[in-house]
């Protein structure tokens, strides 16, 4: 008798947690990208000697506030209609399809100039799987998604605040924004042209948009939102501290519109975290801290490049600035190394966790075009190398 209450007692507490292990595998099963990203930050953790502190130094804290902050921002727009409203009204009736794909790759292209490649990629993605998609034309998703990405990357090269290593080399190196700009023009003017080109690949065909209702967002909560997204905007232009745009930001959604916070993409949050913690393991290996010194003399364009591949280009430039004075090598190497790989550049990542939310999307499809057209284009760079370097 003993025996079987022991058995029935030892099933009770078995159950829930055999169910807790089947939701866990369930939850890996649906989100690979997370389950992979999750076990990179803990491999590397694990093979690498790091403290708690060298982990929580590896996370770009102010990046997270700021996508947290757009994204709840961009949420409440959504929520409130706004932005189907705007691109109904922008595309209003029959528009050619090559002029609406153009109209994504260089909003992306632009806008990074000002506002970062994160968030321009945060803006306009979103919108672009909208109104594609209210126009027939989820075929092409995956096309345009790419390019924006690398429009993206490409166009924030022009300017010191587009990307942030762009900004740490301006800073390191004490560099003057006419000589920046002497350096990163001719790459970003060629980039901007090979996009041009590319989307003629996109037919002529007249596409149909239809107009979006009138917005549910009063004016008065719409300027409210608008003004926070002008708070954002300061961050990203260093006008202020990531942290007062938090403190900001966050109790005035409160007061707004808490629901805001329900649509935000944590998981995309989370997998940059992972891949923070990951990446920054990686910078920390012996090979990683000893072989930039004996290597980068003579190199720094095509080593930063390679780097950038698995490191990403951000702790790829902060790792190799120490070993080296070539800032003009060290600048066109970490942000032509942003094509390649999707870590290359961590705002790839944003692009991606949004076509993984489209109908029927495909992500190794995705991961096989992206991959693809980034070494393409690389080498359509790599081929014009002499002009830049």
């Amino acid at each position: 008798m003993k025996v079987q209450q022991r058995v029935r007692v030892a099933m009770s507490v078995s159950v829930p947690g055999i169910a807790a292990l089947k939701r866990i595998e369930l939850y890996m099963r649906q989100n690979p990208d997370l389950t992979i990203a999750s076990l990179f930050a803990l491999a590397t953790t694990i093979a690498v000697p790091v403290s708690p502190e060298q982990l929580v130094g590896s996370i770009n804290a102010p990046l997270l506030a700021t996508l947290f902050c757009l994204m709840a921002i961009i949420a409440g727009f959504r929520r409130g209609g706004v932005l189907t409203y705007a691109y109904g009204r922008l595309f209003s009736g029959a528009v050619s399809a090559r002029r609406l794909v153009q109209f994504f790759v260089f909003s992306c292209f632009f806008f990074s100039m000002a506002v970062t490649n994160d968030v321009s990629l945060i803006i306009f993605v979103p919108l672009a799987i909208a109104v594609l998609s209210a126009a027939g034309m989820e075929d092409q998703l995956l096309f345009v998604l790419t390019f924006q990405t690398i429009a993206a990357n490409m166009g924030s090269i022009l300017t010191p605040i587009g990307n942030p290593q762009n900004l740490f080399i301006y800073s390191y190196y004490q560099m003057n924004l006419a000589e920046f700009l002497r350096i990163t023009g001719p790459l970003t003017a060629f980039s901007g042209l090979l996009l041009w080109a590319v989307t003629y690949y996109i037919p002529k065909t007249a596409v149909s948009v239809p107009d979006g209702e009138a917005p549910t967002m009063g004016r008065r909560k719409g300027l409210v939102f608008a003004l926070l997204f002008g708070v954002c905007i300061l961050a990203v232009l260093r006008l202020i501290t990531p942290l007062v745009m938090f403190l900001i930001v966050c109790p005035a959604l409160v007061l707004a519109d808490r629901r805001v916070f329900r649509d935000v993409d944590y998981k995309l949050l989370l997998l940059f975290i992972f891949l923070f913690i990951g990446v920054g393991n990686i910078g920390r290996l012996p090979i990683m801290t000893a072989g930039p010194a004996q290597l980068l003399q003579g190199h720094e364009f095509m080593l930063s490049l390679l780097l950038s591949q698995v490191l990403s280009n951000v702790p790829t430039v902060v790792l190799l600035a120490p070993y080296t004075d070539a800032a003009r090598e060290l600048l066109l190497g970490v942000n032509v190394g942003g094509l390649g790989t999707i870590i290359a550049s961590m705002a790839s990542i944003i692009s991606f966790k949004a076509y993984l939310g489209t109908a029927h999307c495909r992500p190794l499809r995705y991961l096989a075009f992206f991959t693809a057209a980034n070494v393409v284009f690389l080498a359509a760079v790599l081929a014009m190398e002499s002009v830049f370097i």
